[in-house]
């Protein structure tokens, strides 16, 4: 989301990716870990906002109503996401591929590759998601009562802070001057990190429900358009089509972040956005892997699988169609002669 950033939206998508954070290496001491932060959207909130209602400081009715919106709004994404995906299922039966003599073979490869690239940032999303449950920590705190889960997740000195929704706002107690001048500014700042969200102390049950309803139809959801959208952007009835189909199914691909942007509080927003990171340990080897995985062989999978889409499709609708240099550059050879008569 590095494009939100540059051109001003950070407000309505924030850009929080996940980052080093430098340290001090002490003789015996571990090497940095990784900082993952969970997804600003729906996915994101639906994990973290029920971990912290707490039914003495958000109150019964917040406590309960709250715990249904989420659920309802991530439910409401998955119907809208699949009544999309089955209308471009269906529009894709109806079409075919508009010319198989391959004038418009490297637009349709253009087209696809930009598409598969943003899909292929919602199965990254996917992926942190699975991997922020496995690596949360757990902490041996004692249970906090009035919560959903049966293991705490937040130490119990910011249990007493503020819940998910509501803060405590207690009458401040009686201090003499010499001691508010001494802790006033400590205290502040210290407020200020308690009622932070982090994910400490989830319980087994409540990743394997976060795993279920969010991590694994996230990655299904995401993969099937990836599929789908791609055959549609190649069955577009003409150039233009073509470009305007491309920005239809990244639209697709925006709806929970519209949801999430439309039908979230400013102070919910925040508080998700300013989340706690989870630190996951991170070694030499993970760092090759990553670098392998994300600079290397990602930008060579995306152009495969863009190439892959318009061969399987070409080879559905155009019997005739076969893989040849020639069928590549007839592609550039009336742009060409447009741009010399011009």
């Amino acid at each position: 989301k590095a494009l939100p950033c540059l051109i001003g939206l950070h407000a309505a998508f924030p850009c929080r990716v996940p980052r080093l954070r430098p340290r001090t290496m002490g003789a015996g001491s571990a090497p940095p870990g990784m900082e993952v932060f969970i997804p600003a959207g729906l996915y994101g909130m639906a994990i973290a906002e029920p971990a912290h209602l707490d039914r003495k400081l958000d109150g019964k009715l917040v406590y309960y109503v709250e715990m249904v919106r989420v659920q309802s709004m991530l439910l409401l994404n998955y119907l809208v996401m699949c009544l999309f995906i089955f209308q471009i299922w269906a529009m894709d039966q109806r079409r075919q591929v508009a010319e198989c003599a391959g004038r418009l073979l490297m637009l349709e490869i253009g087209c696809v590759f930009l598409f598969e690239v943003r899909m292929l940032v919602d199965v990254r999303k996917g992926v942190n998601i699975i991997w922020l449950l496995w690596g949360a920590p757990e902490s041996a705190a004692e249970p906090t009562s009035g919560t959903l889960l049966g293991s705490p997740r937040r130490p119990k000195a910011s249990a007493a802070k503020a819940g998910a929704v509501l803060a405590h706002e207690g009458a401040p107690e009686e201090e003499s001057l010499i001691s508010r001048m001494y802790r006033g500014i400590r205290r502040s700042q210290n407020d200020s990190h308690e009622i932070q969200w982090k994910l400490d102390g989830i319980s087994r049950n409540y990743r394997l429900w976060c795993l279920l309803s969010v991590g694994v139809p996230k990655l299904l959801v995401s993969f099937v358009l990836a599929y789908l959208g791609g055959l549609y952007i190649i069955r577009s009835p003409s150039d233009g089509a073509m470009v305007v189909s491309t920005a239809s199914v990244v639209f697709v691909a925006e709806i929970e972040q519209l949801l999430y942007v439309a039908f979230t509080s400013d102070a919910m927003r925040y508080n998700l956005e300013h989340m706690q990171p989870v630190e996951l340990p991170l070694t030499n080897r993970l760092r090759l892997a990553g670098w392998l995985v994300t600079s290397i062989l990602s930008p060579l999978l995306t152009v495969g699988i863009a190439v892959l889409v318009v061969y399987y499709a070409r080879r559905l609708d155009c019997h005739d169609f076969s893989w040849s240099a020639q069928e590549i550059m007839s592609g550039f050879q009336p742009r060409l002669r447009g741009a010399v008569v011009h």
